[in-house]
């Protein structure tokens, strides 16, 4: 019995590009089972752009519905995941174009080898009108392209996203399994990733398989520097860790695995505490933590964050008095 393929895609205000990509979809030299599409209460004409595609070419088994509320980036993947049925399940933005073997490839490589519960291909970029991010010039830096299949294993590099979420393809049965440890607003591209390498079944294909397209409107990892949002970052990587932790604890147990969690857990812990706090002794013992940063350049961006902050909050207070 073939294998069956869904695609989820979270959409929102995606009118400008989202036609490309259902094409590319729909043109796959294997076929799609289902494409579940949740739209967060897009203010443009998306849901009626994709309602006339699926009608135009009369498409069973696609299906795109409205959020009673916006729901926001990560939760609104989450529900649509959790809509799919296929035995494997690809994750597709909203402006992207796939290559035309993708579900070929991908879902060959998985029916091969069981071990496999994520896999995530390279990718190809370009980019569309003005103001593109700079932190685009760095994507695809580190790609192969020469098609071998290597294992992610957990380190405390590693465990930091390695890969784009529209480059992923996940076991429906292992989704299944870590449902429990998900929290509400946790990215899905994070919370599989870090998932698959505890339960040691991540996976990297070097060829790119879409190209992934860059512009103004992309959702992205800017800098941090507002102290608050930085704050914020870190209380939801610690609580992805201790998800982590929480799943190894329940399945594995592997010691290994538990030092890395733990050691970035309370790496993020005096993190939280310096910036809350603004004492910037923290970064003394911090620097014995240098190997759970996702870059090395937030060693010292934090501590001048964190006093940047002190001296705005003594001003504030000289004022008022």
């Amino acid at each position: 019995m073939q294998s069956t393929i869904s695609v989820v895609m979270a959409t929102y205000n995606g009118k400008e590009y989202i036609i490309e990509q259902l094409e590319s979809i729909r043109l796959q030299t294997r076929p799609v089972t289902e494409v579940i599409i949740c739209d967060d209460c897009s203010k443009d004409n998306t849901v009626e752009l994709v309602q006339s595609y699926i009608d135009k070419y009369n498409l069973s088994g696609w299906s795109i519905e409205v959020n009673e509320k916006n729901l926001g980036y990560g939760s609104n993947f989450y529900k649509a995941i959790s809509k799919a049925t296929g035995d494997f399940i690809f994750f597709a933005d909203q402006d992207d174009i796939w290559m035309l073997n993708k579900f070929e490839i991908m879902v060959g490589l998985m029916e091969q080898k069981p071990e496999i519960k994520l896999l995530c291909s390279e990718y190809e970029i370009f980019s569309t009108g003005e103001k593109v991010p700079e932190y685009a010039k760095n994507y695809g830096k580190d790609n192969l392209r020469d098609k071998s299949l290597k294992k992610i294993n957990l380190t405390p590099h590693n465990i930091f996203i390695g890969s784009l979420g529209c480059d992923m393809c996940i076991r429906k049965d292992f989704f299944e399994e870590i449902k429990p440890y998900w929290f509400d607003g946790w990215a899905q591209d994070e919370y599989v990733w870090k998932l698959a390498q505890c339960a040691e079944g991540c996976y990297m294909y070097h060829e790119p398989l879409i190209k992934h397209r860059v512009h103004a409107s992309n959702v992205s990892m800017h800098k941090i520097h507002n102290i608050d949002k930085r704050i914020q970052f870190l209380e939801d990587l610690e609580r992805g860790n201790e998800a982590c932790k929480k799943y190894i604890l329940d399945t594995s147990k592997n010691q290994k695995h538990l030092k890395i969690i733990n050691k970035n857990i309370k790496s993020e812990k005096l993190r939280i505490q310096m910036l809350k706090t603004g004492k910037i002794h923290y970064a003394i013992p911090l620097l014995f933590y240098n190997r759970y940063y996702h870059s090395r350049k937030s060693l010292l961006m934090e501590p001048w964050i964190a006093l940047k902050n002190k001296r705005q909050m003594k001003s504030t207070q000289n004022t008022s008095n």
